[in-house]
């Protein structure tokens, strides 16, 4: 699994996360994550374009990081998943709490929304 910080803006951090997002993938990334989530304050989208399987410690990692981006009033949203990891996001309910959308300009607006 691997975590890029792509763009860190005053109100935006883009992440790209490539490959899989499971227990071995969760401990690679985790601890970066959920730093960048909790330190730097601002809202994240993350690319998911590159992820091939979402577990469900994946899934909390996502949780994790909405809650505590909430607390500050940031977001995330999940930009461009692949079809099995939109599933996944879609069956899990994840989805109803964490924006997921394949429009740049759509995860942008609910960002600044």
């Amino acid at each position: 699994m691997e975590l890029k910080v792509t763009e860190k803006e005053a109100y935006l951090t883009r992440i790209a996360l490539s490959g899989k997002l499971d227990v071995a993938g969760e401990a690679e990334i985790g601890d970066e994550f959920r730093r960048i989530a909790e330190v730097n304050n601002t809202s994240l989208l993350i690319d998911m374009s590159a992820v091939t399987y979402l577990a469900s410690l994946g899934i909390r990692l996502l949780f994790a990081a909405a809650k505590a981006l909430a607390s500050s009033r940031n977001k995330l949203v999940v930009l461009n998943p692949q079809p099995m990891v939109e599933e996944t996001l879609l069956n899990s309910g994840t989805a109803k709490f964490i924006p997921v959308t394949h429009d740049e300009k759509e995860a942008l607006a609910i960002l600044a929304g």
